[in-house]
C-alpha cells in the first residue's frame, strides 16, 4: 500500500524529481539534428539563395565568345571552299522593360519563402518530438499503473487464499480475484507492448536504434506551467506561414510586372571583335580582325491582344495569392482560439481528476480493510480496484493532455524553434 501512497503524491503534488537523464530539450534538439525534413529544407533553401544571386547576375554586362566554321557546297572561283570565324561579344541590358528587376526580386522572393519554410518544417519537428517525448512518458506511466494493479489484485488474491483455506468464505469468492488477476496481468502485457511501440517511435525520430533504452527526466506526471496566451498580432508577427503567404503576394505582383515587361521596349548596348581569314581565302592570304559597337531597340507593336490575357492571367494570379493570405489569417485565427480551449479545458481536467483520484485511492484502501474485517462482499473490493484504476487511467491521460496541449498551443503561436 506505501507504493499506492506514493503514487497518489506524484499525481497530486507532482513534484520536479528529476528521474533520468534526456531531458525534453536534448530530446528536440537530437530529433532537429537527424531530421531528413530538415535537411531537404535546408537543401531547398541552398538552392533558392543561389538562384537569387544567378537572377541579380542580369543587370550585369556579358561577355560571350563563338567560333563558327562553314564549307561552300560549290568550289569558289577563288580561294577555298571552308572558312571560320571568331567571335567575342560584351552586351549590357540597358532597359528591358523591367524584366531583369521584376525576375530578381521574384527569386529573391522565392529564397525568402524557402527560409520561412525551413522555419515552418523546424517548427514542426520540434513539435512532433515533443509529442513523442510525452507518448513515452505516457506509456511508461500507464505500464507503472498497471503493475501496480497487479500487485493490488494480486495481494488481494493472497488474503482470499488466506480466508478461503480458513474456511471463511466460498471458493466463488477465490474464482472471481483469480479471474481478475489474470485479466490484470493482460492488460499489463498490453500496456508494455505500448510502451515498446512508444519507445521505438521516441528513438526513431533521433536516429537512434529502436530497442534502446532511455529513462526520461521529465514526466507528464510533472505539471508544466500554463503559457501565457499570445495576441493574434503578436502571433502573425513571427508566424512563418503567415510571412511566406505574405511573400508569395509579392511574389506574384512582381509577377505582373514580369508580364508587362514581355510588351514594353528593350534598349542593349554591346561591342563585339571578330577574327576571321582574308577574302578571298587562300593560303598563306592571313586573318584579319575587325569589331564595332552595337545598339539594340526593339518594342512589340501589335500581337492580337496577347499582352491583355498575359497580364490578365498574372493579376488573377495576384488576387489569389491576396485572398490565400486572407484565409491563412482566418485559420491562425482559428488555431490560436482552439488551441487556447483546449489548454484551458485540459488544465481543468487535471485538476479535477487529482482529487478523484485521492478519493478513489481512499475508497480502495478503507473497502480492502472492510473485507479483511468481514464486512464487505469480494464484488465490493473488486468494484473499488476498478474504480481507482479507471480514474487512475483518467488521470494519466488527463496529464498527457495538458503536455500535449501546452505543447501545441506553443506549436500555433510560433513559441518553439
Amino acid at each position: 500500500m506505501i507504493r499506492i501512497y506514493l503514487t497518489v503524491v506524484i499525481l497530486t503534488i507532482a513534484p520536479n524529481i528529476v528521474r533520468a537523464q534526456t531531458t525534453l530539450e536534448e530530446y528536440c534538439d537530437r530529433v532537429l539534428l537527424y531530421s531528413h525534413e530538415l535537411v531537404d529544407r535546408e537543401l531547398a533553401l541552398q538552392g533558392a539563395r543561389s538562384e537569387e544571386l544567378a537572377a541579380r547576375k542580369g543587370y550585369l554586362p556579358m561577355l560571350s565568345l563563338a567560333r563558327q566554321m562553314n564549307v561552300d557546297v560549290r568550289s569558289p572561283a577563288v580561294g577555298r571552299r571552308w572558312g571560320w570565324l571568331t567571335r567575342l561579344d560584351v552586351s549590357q541590358p540597358i532597359f528591358l522593360g523591367g524584366a531583369v528587376r521584376a525576375q530578381a526580386k521574384q527569386a529573391e522572393l522565392v529564397s525568402d519563402m524557402a527560409e520561412f519554410s525551413a522555419k515552418d518544417a523546424r517548427r514542426f519537428v520540434r513539435y512532433t518530438a515533443e509529442v513523442a517525448y510525452w507518448s513515452l512518458s505516457r506509456a511508461e506511466s500507464y505500464s507503472d499503473a498497471m503493475e501496480e494493479y497487479v500487485e493490488i489484485v494480486r495481494s488481494l488474491c493472497d488474503v482470499v487464499n488466506e480466508r478461503y483455506n480458513e474456511g471463511y468464505i466460498s471458493k466463488s469468492d477465490l474464482l472471481q480475484v483469480e479471474s481478475r488477476l489474470s485479466d490484470a496481468e493482460y492488460q499489463l502485457s498490453m500496456a508494455m507492448q505500448r510502451r515498446d511501440i512508444a519507445l521505438h517511435n521516441f528513438n526513431m525520430l533521433c536516429g537512434v536504434e529502436p530497442v534502446t533504452s532511455v529513462i526520461l527526466a521529465q514526466s507528464i506526471l510533472d505539471e508544466g506551467d500554463m503559457p501565457a496566451r499570445k495576441s493574434v498580432d503578436a502571433i502573425l508577427e513571427h508566424h512563418p506561414a503567415y510571412r511566406a503567404s505574405q511573400l508569395e503576394v509579392e511574389h506574384s505582383f512582381w509577377g505582373v510586372r514580369a508580364a508587362e515587361a514581355r510588351f514594353m521596349p528593350q534598349i542593349e548596348v554591346g561591342a563585339y571583335a571578330l577574327l576571321q581569314p582574308t577574302t578571298p581565302h587562300v593560303k598563306g592570304g592571313g586573318t584579319r580582325l575587325d569589331g564595332g559597337v552595337l545598339f539594340s531597340f526593339s518594342t512589340p507593336i501589335y500581337h492580337f491582344g496577347e499582352r491583355k490575357h498575359v497580364v490578365s492571367a498574372a493579376r488573377s494570379d495576384y488576387l489569389q495569392k491576396e485572398n490565400a493570405l486572407s484565409e491563412e489569417e482566418d485559420r491562425i485565427v482559428l488555431d490560436e482560439s482552439d488551441a487556447w480551449s483546449n489548454l484551458s479545458a485540459t488544465h481543468d481536467r487535471v485538476q479535477t481528476v487529482k482529487q478523484n483520484l485521492a478519493l478513489a485511492q481512499e475508497n480502495l484502501v478503507i473497502s480492502t480493510y472492510s473485507y479483511r474485517e468481514g464486512l464487505l462482499t469480494i464484488l465490493d473490493v473488486l468494484q473499488a480496484q476498478l474504480s481507482w484504476l479507471q480514474i487512475y487511467t483518467n488521470a494519466i491521460t488527463a496529464q498527457y493532455d495538458y503536455a500535449v496541449a501546452i505543447s501545441a498551443y506553443r506549436y500555433v503561436v510560433c513559441d518553439m524553434w
